[in-house]
């Protein structure tokens, strides 16, 4: 690997590397802790510099250990606050938030907010209870809200792989029945969202080797809001999720996502979908950012079909090769979707001559985006206004406002 130039992300300097033709060398554009450091301030990823309506001069009260925030969960409480130095260990149990809001001090002084983490994971665990359909840690019920905490997953610091903790690298599997059983041990899920009106935001979200947040289920389709939340680390072989929609529609905003296997991710039901729109996915990820599988990978015999509308709009996306240096999608949906994909005014930092054909099932091809399993021409897939190559976009509106820039 050779350093040939020096390009710009939004005015973050980078130094653009060579792949010289090696699937062992990596391609990366820049590290995450450049973009961390860009991001700091702004907007994008909440933390120093969110502006939000929530903090803990609102709380009803303030608990900071497990028990307390136990009581808490199991009362009238509208605002349950707690102190950004704190640190619950959830591990043992699982828990419910319903009508109520539970929030920290992410970003305010310098907090990191609030710590709430749990060592569980497997089968028989409370962070995998009731298998792929079953809750998390936390389920998340109607009118309900967090905000501003950190949520720590079994997996943290799982080194595997010492350049990023929480990667697993188990083998692919050839049948859905055969990844199953490889990773049941590993499973965990942080929180389950079962209802509309639910917002998480301002949160960082890390060390989760299935699903730091899961939407809905297989009969429960709801579409809450989350914005402005770090979701990274999470990254099992064949999975590894910050955001999973089992069903329903969520819109996604504002937020920065590396290491993941897939940061965003759908089941396939015909009522999945999600609106995807301004966020930036880091240098690093095993395997396509964003994605949505097809029924037939699941278990639904051949049924091709791959959710139902995915809108993907100013979003940046930061690398061109997966960990082990193979070209790496950005997007990937993999089947046909009951209505539409729409993916307009994205950044993408493939090299793009021309029209991006569809390499379909060809995985480690140079391109930004495919369609799998439907052959080489596009289906109910709409482009608009996308931007691609290492230059940075003269065109506002397009790419995540990040406006990324690293001094000298």
């Amino acid at each position: 690997m050779s350093t040939v130039g020096v390009s710009s992300i939004g005015g973050l300097s980078m130094a653009v590397q060579a792949n010289d033709g090696d699937n062992d060398s990596r391609t990366m554009y820049f590290t995450n802790e450049q973009v961390l450091n860009c991001l700091q301030g702004r907007d994008i990823a909440g933390g120093t510099g969110y502006e939000t309506d929530l903090g803990l001069e609102d709380a009803d009260i303030i608990v900071e250990d497990r028990d307390s925030l136990t009581d808490a969960f199991n009362s009238n409480v509208d605002v349950i606050g707690i102190p950004g130095d704190t640190e619950i260990d959830l591990s043992g149990d699982d828990y419910e938030l319903s009508n109520q809001t539970l929030v920290s001090d992410r970003g305010v002084n310098g907090s990191e907010g609030a710590l709430l983490y749990t060592t569980d994971h497997g089968d028989d665990s409370p962070a995998w209870d009731g298998g792929s359909n079953g809750r998390g840690v936390i389920t998340v019920a109607g009118d309900s809200r967090i905000s501003g905490i950190r949520y720590r997953g079994p997996y943290h610091d799982h080194y595997d792989n010492e350049e990023y903790p929480g990667y697993i690298p188990l083998a692919d599997g050839e049948t859905y029945e055969e990844r199953q059983e490889m990773r049941r041990d590993h499973y965990a899920r942080g929180l389950w969202i079962i209802d509309d009106d639910v917002e998480i935001d301002n949160c960082e979200l890390y060390g989760w080797p299935m699903q730091a947040i899961t939407i809905g289920s297989s009969s429960t389709v709801v579409s809450p809001h989350i914005h402005h939340i770090y979701g990274h680390d999470c990254m099992m072989v064949g999975a590894g999720y910050v955001v999973d929609v089992l069903n329903g529609h969520p819109t996604i905003e504002m937020s920065y996502f590396n290491a993941t296997c897939h940061s965003i991710s759908g089941f396939g039901h015909p009522e999945c979908g999600y609106t995807l729109e301004d966020c930036v996915f880091g240098p690093s990820t095993y395997s396509h950012a964003v994605d949505m599988h097809c029924l037939a990978e699941n278990g639904y015999g051949d049924d091709l079909t791959a959710g139902d509308r995915v809108e993907v709009r100013r979003c940046t996306f930061g690398f061109t090769h997966n960990i082990e240096g193979q070209n790496a999608q950005a997007i990937v949906f993999r089947g046909y979707p009951e209505d539409q994909y729409v993916t307009e005014n994205c950044w993408f930092l493939h090299d793009v001559d021309g029209t991006v054909e569809n390499v379909a099932n060809a995985g480690y091809e140079p391109v930004p985006y495919r369609q799998v399993n439907v052959g080489s021409n596009w289906h109910d897939w709409e482009f608009s206004g996308n931007h691609y190559g290492l230059d940075a976009p003269s065109e506002s509106g397009v790419g995540a406002p990040a406006n990324l820039e690293v001094s000298e």
